[in-house]
């Protein structure tokens, strides 16, 4: 590890790291030491793309030399592209809305859910959702909330690939917020009946 003290200047939310990342190629990271690891985390599962992927390199480099971050005040050209791919993906008369986390992401869906007039959110039990107060609301993990509450009053939780789960979802019911497979739950996948039935 480098000579900083890692406690004095970071907040200890996962504990303190024993390891020191350097560098990275494809699903193999290095450590300050020299010991080689393969990366099972990518980036916490948001950035599965690997390390150093030259494709990526690439483009992004090219990008950053013509204009690398723009507020959403303002259109740009890959912003659109993009969108436009996803919908097309999605096979849906949808919208996009670009952010920069999970967390985020439901933070709006929770705000955009509101839209409607309803106000039941309906999560799964040990899903995980963020560690913002509206995302942590809908994460299904006691252990994560307690600290934190009172945090949003109008969410149930229920078990995933249950028929009674399903049941739960009424009319009142303003999101269902769900992983397709569960990651922190134990990697549980919802089954294709349970997801269509949601």
């Amino acid at each position: 590890m480098t000579s900083f003290n890692w406690n004095n200047i970071f907040l200890n939310n996962y504990g303190t790291p024993t390891i020191e990342l350097v560098e990275g190629e494809g699903v193999v990271v290095k450590d300050s030491q020299g010991n080689i690891y393969l990366d099972f985390l990518s980036g916490i599962a948001v950035n599965a793309l690997g390390h150093a992927h030259p494709a990526v390199i690439d483009v992004v480099s090219k990008q950053i030399r013509k204009l690398s971050h723009t507020s959403n005040f303002y259109a740009n050209e890959p912003a659109i592209i993009l969108a436009e791919k996803l919908i097309a993906i999605s096979n849906l008369d949808a919208k996009v809305f670009f952010c920069n986390s999970g967390a985020e992401a439901n933070e709006a869906a929770i705000k955009l859910s509101r839209r409607t007039g309803k106000r039941n959110l309906i999560a799964a039990n040990n899903s995980f959702h963020g560690r913002t107060m509206g995302s942590l609301s809908i994460t299904g993990q006691l252990t994560k909330q307690k600290p934190f509450k009172p945090l949003l009053s109008d969410v149930s939780f229920i078990d995933i690939n249950s028929k009674s789960g399903v049941r739960k979802i009424k009319k009142k019911t303003a999101a269902v917020f769900l992983e397709s497979i569960q990651g922190e739950g134990g990697v549980t996948p919802c089954t294709n009946d349970f997801l269509k039935a949601v």
